[in-house]
């Protein structure tokens, strides 16, 4: 059951109100957070599941090790990313509404997405994890263009980012006419 919810459907539908009578009514959550939520779900699963299956594709020290670990800590991010546009509501703030709260996890998610599969294209031909300048080999076009997809995918995902902490501050910012 939902944090804050209670059994107690009768209450709700007194509160509330009900679309038919006798069914249980459901707590206002605005319709952004709930599809920001959605989105977040979509792409914390995905995320998770790619760092899953490129655990199986490691195979050295590669930066495929750092492509699986990130998917996998991005998508348990991505998860408490729509944690927080649930909870935001449930705790007195307003609810992430707006485009911005919609694409944020699109735009996080699918930057991360591009950032860990250059990272496994580069790790295919063997780019060196934990090296840097000249020592990473990128000596054809195939290991600089997953490195550069790798730097793209991180700068859409830190985009993403800085999304997430706007819709969040928009929520909790004081309603303007309001007293304390």
């Amino acid at each position: 059951m939902p944090i804050g919810l209670t059994s107690g459907g009768a209450r709700q539908q007194r509160e509330h109100g009900s679309a038919r009578a006798g069914a249980r009514a459901r707590p206002r959550v605005g319709r952004g957070s709930a599809s920001a939520a959605k989105g977040s779900l979509l792409a914390s699963l995905l995320l998770f599941g790619t760092g899953g299956v490129l655990a199986f594709m490691i195979r050295g020290a590669n930066v495929v090790v750092p492509a699986h670990y990130h998917g996998s800590i991005v998508g348990v991010t991505l998860a408490f990313m729509g944690l927080a546009y649930v909870l935001l509501p449930r705790l007195g703030f307003r609810a992430p509404a707006g485009r911005m709260a919609l694409w944020q996890p699109y735009v996080y998610g699918g930057g991360q997405l591009m950032h860990i599969l250059g990272l496994a294209w580069s790790g295919g031909y063997g780019v060196q994890r934990k090296v840097a300048g000249a020592e990473q080999v990128l000596l054809g076009a195939p290991e600089r263009i997953g490195m550069g997809m790798m730097g793209l995918g991180g700068l859409v995902a830190v985009i993403g980012g800085v999304m997430f902490v706007l819709v969040c501050l928009r929520a909790m910012w004081p309603r303007e006419g309001l007293s304390a």
